[in-house]
């Protein structure tokens, strides 16, 4: 069928591609925390079980720009693999969970982690804004790929950052729906965004982040190029919770010290004690 074209200046939304797809609208969205082991290297954990957060789904869009306001700084991009249900179903198996899925995206689980404190684990303030749920441009036919052999890939101005399969997930992609279906229906439009590999990083106005998901097997099968741009914004309303970053927090987001412009971190060699 035909797609709309992405219109940055209105940042036309990809849930209308879905919804044109589906005949119906976007449904639930479900994000998953930890799930490549490159990324649970780099956070120096691993779960031993999936977990997951919602995500305003009227918050979806597609390519265009994203803003950041006066005041924060912790603007970070995670590019993911995303999931779109195709058809309904409830305590589904791991061995029919695939058949679930319609179809695959490119998504950005997008935040601003200045307000992770306040959010008290809800993340409804740092991930669900405006613009922070980027994804397309294309929809990829679920029934045309393994779901082994999916890559993941994100640009910052044309550099790699980011570059990992689905082949190296902790728990595989039926793993999570099948988990999922235990506790809620799953229905057609709901999307999956299910975790994005190490590399992921703050952005500064002005920057562009890309995203793309391919099929390891087929280049051809792909999600098209997510692109996103970073503009400045005016500085949020004095009211409730104001933005707020430790410097463990900006070593998180930023991956190091040296990447976040601090100290880097000494520790004494093993064979040191300390002088008492």
């Amino acid at each position: 069928m035909d797609r709309p074209a992405p219109h940055a200046k209105e940042q036309a939304l990809s849930a209308t591609v879905v919804s044109q797809t589906l005949d119906h609208s976007v449904g639930t969205i479900v994000a998953v925390h930890l799930s490549y082991p490159s990324r649970a290297a780099q956070r120096g954990r691993t779960p031993k079980e999936t977990s997951c957060f919602l995500k305003a789904a009227s918050r979806l869009t597609g390519p265009g720009e994203v803003v950041r306001p006066e005041g924060t700084e912790l603007l970070v991009f995670e590019a993911e693999i995303a999931l779109v249900i195709g058809k309904a179903g409830r305590h589904i198996s791991e061995e029919d969970a695939w058949s679930h899925v319609g179809w695959v995206i490119a998504g950005n689980d997008m935040g601003l982690l200045d307000f992770r404190a306040a959010d008290k684990g809800s993340n409804v303030r740092s991930k669900s804004g405006d613009g922070m749920t980027p994804v397309g441009p294309q929809l990829i036919d679920a029934t045309k790929v393994d779901p082994a052999t999916l890559r993941i890939k994100a640009t910052v101005d044309g550099k790699v950052v980011q570059d990992d399969s689905s082949s190296t997930l902790l728990f595989s992609f039926s793993h999570f729906i099948a988990d999922l279906s235990l506790f809620m229906t799953l229905e057609p439009g709901d999307i999956i965004l299910t975790g994005t590999p190490a590399g992921s990083s703050v952005l500064q106005p002005g920057q562009t982040v890309t995203v793309e998901v391919f099929s390891e097997t087929d280049p051809s099968l792909t999600s098209g190029e997510l692109t996103t741009t970073v503009v400045a914004g005016p500085a949020l309303a004095d009211i409730g919770s104001a933005p707020a970053a430790d410097d463990k927090q900006r070593i998180d987001e930023w991956g190091s010290p040296e990447e976040a412009g601090l100290e880097p971190e000494f520790e004494l060699p093993p064979n040191c004690a300390s002088a008492s």
